[in-house]
């Protein structure tokens, strides 16, 4: 099991979003600040796409309900950061 940390997650959400961004021929800029669903081109079934790599990578289940680039209660899209905290609290972790 890949042991998690703050750290490693943002930046596995970072290379992911960069490599679908790459595939896709979409420039972006990004670091912890950004907001996945704010950036042009990336649209929700994009990142949905990104979790299921992210699970991949680092051998975590996602629960379907829990869509980690956005909070439902506030209404509002998560930079890489919280994105991070959240798939922390939420994931399965692997055997």
């Amino acid at each position: 099991m890949i042991e998690i940390s703050q750290e490693l997650v943002e930046e596995k959400i970072i290379e992911v979003i960069e490599e679908i961004a790459d595939t896709l021929e979409i420039e972006v800029s990004i670091d912890t600040k950004s907001c996945p669903g704010l950036m042009p081109g990336i649209t929700s079934q994009v990142l949905v796409t990104v979790m299921g790599r992210l699970e991949k990578k680092l051998d975590v289940i996602i629960p379907d309900e829990c869509y980690v680039f956005y909070d439902k209660k506030e209404k509002k899209q998560l930079d890489i950061k919280k994105s991070a905290e959240k798939l922390i609290k939420n994931a399965h972790y692997g055997k």
